[in-house]
């Protein structure tokens, strides 16, 4: 029996990483192995029933907990009006992380299962493979013309965030190799990497992929070495040189254009729009601190627009999208308990990083929360599931040994 509870436990994460490496070559794919290791670690889980414990503190709590309230947010203010709808974006979140939730504990409580050195091995093999074909795709769509690359996924934004973040989590395996070669090859991997982002002219990436490769690289060496740092900045100074007209102008000029059109009291621009969005969703909150459907913050929202404040048109046209802020968009449909259980998600998963100095699922979160402010990535699903294996997966770098 313990030979099979160990066949689980290695199939479950041999299916974890498959998903991960695939995530921006084949969503179809990605979504089908996540899946399959979900099923494989409710299997082992049912085998160690058990051995199974509460304590100590695992990250699967907080993904619980937002699952269960989008399940029942959906079940108190969408159900009645339309029925089970099997394509609501927030139905298909709570399935994905309530699931994902027994993923990521079964892979925590039963680490032992796996020796730390081998598992680092895999994940470098899985995230090396899924970064140079992630790259060589982008790079190929960078080289046929399109206007922003996107990978397999086609919204370049989240194609974006989802890079980013599996080029960090290369960069983080590479450091714990302690290699100097290999050291070289992460400092390789972040130039390359932030030159590919901006092809997919995602600016909040553009901008927050530097800031967080240096705090990782200083959270996990302490410090850095001058020679090191000043050769690493002339290189990333001759590729601002090299990509500044095409890619790194325009969109500082479309930033400065849209603030100034803003100003003068035009939404009907990207910035602009979801200032909008910002300032109609927190009155929605205001207005519901206990909830509301999404129909019935369109319709207050519409009010709201039409009887005063008639330049904050735009936001109208995202009302049954989402409102390009993650606390923003849980304020205003699921009131104060929503915004308290996101909080908690942020606030307990970054200390627990911080206190098991996890490197990854620093790194990690800090993007989602940093990403968060100017999207809603807990609701795309190709991000939410790579995002939460890669939760998954970072358990067994936690510097905390297992009781």
């Amino acid at each position: 029996m313990e030979k099979v509870k160990l066949r689980l436990y290695q199939l479950t994460l041999i299916l974890s990483l498959i998903s991960l490496a695939l995530a921006l070559l084949s969503s179809g794919k990605q979504r089908e192995f996540f899946y399959i290791a979900i099923y494989a670690s409710i299997i082992g889980l049912a085998c160690e029933y058990k051995k199974i414990t509460l304590r100590p503190f695992s990250i699967a709590l907080p993904i619980l907990l937002v699952g269960l309230l989008n399940l029942i947010w959906y079940m108190v203010y969408e159900y009645h009006s339309e029925g089970l709808n099997a394509y609501s974006d927030y139905l298909g979140a709570s399935k994905k992380l309530i699931l994902a939730s027994i993923l990521v504990f079964y892979l925590d409580r039963f680490k032992s299962y796996i020796d730390k050195t081998s598992f680092q091995k895999y994940f470098l093999f899985a995230v090396s493979a899924g970064f140079v074909l992630a790259t060589g795709y982008g790079l190929w769509q960078a080289t046929q013309g399109v206007d922003r690359v996107e990978m397999a996924i086609n919204r370049p934004t989240v194609s974006a965030y989802v890079y980013s973040v599996l080029s960090l989590a290369l960069v983080y395996s590479l450091y714990l190799q302690k290699n100097r070669k290999l050291y070289v090859v992460a400092g390789l991997t972040i130039l390359i990497s932030w030159f590919v982002i901006l092809f997919t002219g995602t600016r909040a990436a553009m901008g927050l992929y530097l800031l967080l490769a240096i705090v990782l690289t200083l959270y996990h060496f302490r410090r850095i070495h001058l020679k090191t740092m000043l050769i690493f900045l002339c290189i990333v100074a001759g590729i601002v040189i090299v990509s500044y007209k095409p890619l790194i102008s325009p969109k500082i000029d479309q930033t400065q254009m849209e603030l100034e059109r803003y100003q003068k009291g035009n939404d009907a621009t990207s910035l602009g729009a979801r200032f909008s969005m910002w300032i109609v969703g927190i009155q929605n909150g205001l207005s519901h601190p206990l909830g509301q459907s999404i129909e019935d913050r369109e319709v207050w929202s519409q009010h709201y627009v039409k009887e005063g404040h008639p330049h904050l048109v735009s936001a109208l046209g995202f009302l049954r999208i989402h409102l390009h802020n993650e606390l923003i968009e849980k304020y205003s449909l699921q009131g104060i308990p929503g915004l308290a259980i996101l909080l908690f998600f942020y606030i307990s998963m970054i200390a627990y990083a911080l206190k098991n100095r996890n490197g990854l699922l620093l790194t990690a979160m800090l993007l989602l929360l940093l990403y968060g402010l100017t999207d809603v990535i807990l609701l795309s699903s190709e991000a939410l599931i790579f995002f939460v294996t890669v939760f998954a997966l970072s358990t067994p770098f936690s510097q905390t040994r297992q009781r």
